[in-house]
């Protein structure tokens, strides 16, 4: 339940507070309140955070202000009509990209490290590398984490949908034997590495970075640096060893 409110975009009070009054039905604030044991100004708050995502509706009668929560069928429409401006939003944004673009080029500076914590920033740089149109990688799929069990599966895809030329040694293990079967291509060439050789961590060699991955036990985090020099030198060595294995 909390994780489909964190997805929604509600605080974990804002969270609480819509459960209640789905419990409750309408009500004015000053019950909300007191069933939330929070002062009125702070119940207002939260409860015009649960409007601006069209979590609660608000309403007068007899000159009370009040508020209900939308019926709970309701909620698959929040989402359709959040995925059709998702959608608008992209149809727009890939019409200015290139206006966008040439200012970006004039007047910002692309940073040389970035640091990505956290499965939300983890998964926004997988997106950037989908994509790109080729890239290289260290891969153990026998990691057991959220985000990976996540983006196993849509880089695959996204190589055979948008035909990325892919180049990927795997650990030696159930889940990459498997990967292996399943995945490899003309576009999207595997090899299972030797048994004894073992990582925690991912390594994604790109045209113009490098991406490396760290799968913890609580978090997940990641490294990209953009420098030619580096990404050429991991080239060589993964092409070097490509050959040998």
């Amino acid at each position: 339940m909390k994780q489909l409110f964190q997805n929604l975009g509600a605080s974990e009070k804002e969270s609480q507070t819509f459960l209640k009054l789905l419990e409750l039905g309408a009500q004015p604030v000053s019950v909300i309140a007191r069933y939330m044991h929070v002062p009125r100004p702070t119940m207002y708050l939260i409860l015009e955070g649960l409007k601006k995502l069209s979590l609660v509706e608000g309403f007068e009668r007899n000159g009370m202000k009040y508020f209900k929560c939308i019926s709970v069928k309701e909620i698959d429409d929040v989402l359709k009509a959040r995925e059709a401006g998702v959608q608008q939003t992209m149809k727009i944004f890939k019409e200015k990209l290139p206006e966008l673009s040439v200012i970006e080029n004039k007047l910002s500076i692309t940073p040389r490290v970035k640091f990505f914590e956290g499965e939300d920033a983890v998964m926004k740089m997988y997106e950037s590398i989908l994509n790109e149109k080729s890239f290289c990688t260290f891969f153990n799929p026998g990691v057991e984490n959220r985000v990976m069990k996540i983006y196993f599966d849509k880089v695959e895809k996204a190589i055979k949908k948008n035909k990325i030329k892919a180049s990927e040694f795997v650990i030696d293990c159930k889940e990459g034997r498997e990967y292996f079967a399943r995945a490899n291509s003309k576009n999207h060439k595997i090899k299972i590495l030797p048994k004894n050789t073992k990582f925690d961590s991912d390594t994604i060699i790109c045209r113009d970075r490098i991406c490396m991955v760290s799968y913890g036990e609580k978090e997940v985090s990641a490294v990209v640096i953009w420098n030619d020099a580096l990404v050429a030198t991991q080239k060589a060595m993964f092409e070097e060893l490509w050959g040998r294995v």
